[in-house]
């Protein structure tokens, strides 16, 4: 009896996978902007589901984005930093490129990444979920449980604080 016990849970959690683990990754990936990271708080936050009993849990999802979450911030502390460098990014040119054009991106490059960094995790969750991942207002609500006059707002303020930290470093917001 155990072992049917133990495969209707297994089942219960995998369909709570399949039906929410794209989406819950990719807020993880708004937060820490590393998909290998996010992966592993995903997998990590669905191994501790499986050492839990599933039904007192009464929002399974907003359980496992609560943990993975935890989950990210731990490693982020313990690795000293919230964000991976995306250097790679910056080696993706054109064939007919000019190696001082070249140089100049990848400097402003940085600065931008720099400039992401000293905003709040809750900007750059927002700012990410757009411009990254393209997602819609309304989509953001869903995801983030609020609503979409909300996400707005975020974005309107994460956008005006980005843009302050741009202007710190010499960067006009209107040409980025």
């Amino acid at each position: 009896m155990p072992n049917k016990q133990a495969h209707e849970w297994s089942a219960e959690i995998e369909a709570v996978y399949l039906r929410e683990g794209r989406e819950i990754w990719a807020l993880l990936y708004a937060q820490c902007s590393d998909s290998d990271r996010a992966y592993d708080a995903l997998q990590e936050a669905f191994v501790r589901l499986q050492n839990q009993e599933v039904k007192s849990i009464r929002n399974i999802r907003a359980w496992v984005l609560t943990v993975a979450q935890n989950w990210l911030r731990d490693v982020a502390r313990r690795q000293n930093h919230a964000a991976r460098s995306a250097d790679f990014l910056d080696n993706i040119v054109g064939q007919n490129s000019d190696p001082l054009d070249d140089l100049n991106k990848k400097e402003r490059n940085s600065q931008i990444r720099q400039s992401l960094r000293q905003l709040r995790d809750e900007d750059r969750e927002v700012l990410v979920l757009r411009y990254a991942l393209g997602w819609s207002s309304k989509r953001m609500s869903v995801a983030l449980g609020t609503s979409t006059s909300a996400i707005d707002m975020r974005l309107s303020r994460a956008r005006k604080r980005l843009c302050e930290e741009l202007q710190k470093v010499g960067i006009d917001h209107e040409t980025v």
